[in-house]
């Protein structure tokens, strides 16, 4: 008798036979995973009547829908029944409690250690390709001939020009390094020299920092953040066994 492959995920076995050569053919196996772990995940999640109409609630101000009518029609035009977007709004909510019992003590400290990439910065900034011109500019701002904004509008050559030079805010986190290790050592209304990168000849001056607030919505960021990293590993490890498996 040929040996039976089993994948052991998270210690239920199932084999592999009974996984549908589908999911594989059409690259769903990602999919499935990601709803076969939900599902485990909230199996033991308890919802109170209460709960769940508040959700509900929440979901309709979301969408805008202030009446009966207005549902129906909702329902209509995203062609879902009442009980299918009840269930899912059922599950949805189940699955917030999850994160929030599973992830909520680790965000402090995760805000803590991360908070100075999620603050925002506005800047203004202003490129060239040409050296000569960004030190003519730079000149001009400094002497306050013209202000950014105009000379933005004017010579920038980049996206911002449309905006006056203006950027932001943006989370320092996605603002370019060479350009946020300058912003995080200056003070409002402080310009910076011409300097080159990724072939633009760069002026930026600092306009305001934003500071992070651990908030409920930067709360809830961080363990939406946390679940994806956690659910997305498992992910991987039941793909690099089935990889194996394959292979033998």
């Amino acid at each position: 008798m040929m040996e039976e492959n089993w994948i052991n995920i998270e210690g239920d076995l199932l084999k592999i036979r009974e996984l549908p050569d589908l999911l594989k053919d059409l690259n769903l196996m990602p999919m499935f995973l990601r709803r076969y772990f939900e599902q485990k995940f909230i199996s033991e999640i308890k919802v109170e009547k209460e709960e769940q109409i508040s959700f509900q609630q929440k979901f309709m101000n979301k969408e805008g829908i202030k009446n009966k009518d207005e549902l129906s029609n909702w329902l209509k035009i995203n062609s879902i029944s009442e009980k299918e977007i009840s269930k899912q709004l059922y599950i949805n909510l189940k699955l917030e409690k999850f994160k929030r019992a599973t992830f909520d003590h680790k965000v402090e400290d995760i805000f803590l250690k991360t908070k100075k990439n999620l603050d925002r910065v506005t800047y203004s900034l202003l490129r060239v390709r040409s050296k000569t011109k960004a030190s003519e500019l730079f000149i001009r701002l400094s002497e306050e001939e013209e202000t950014f904004p105009e000379l933005a509008s004017k010579y920038s050559e980049g996206v911002e020009q449309v905006l006056h030079g203006l950027v932001g805010p943006m989370e320092l986190g996605k603002v370019n390094p060479n350009i946020a290790e300058r912003l995080l050592s200056s003070s409002p209304g402080q310009l910076w020299p011409p300097f080159e990168l990724e072939g633009w000849w760069i002026l930026i001056r600092f306009e305001r920092l934003i500071p992070a607030s651990l908030n409920e919505m930067m709360r809830n960021r961080i363990i939406n953040e946390l679940y994806e990293i956690s659910i997305r590993d498992k992910i991987k490890n039941i793909l690099d066994q089935l990889n194996i498996n394959d292979n033998k």
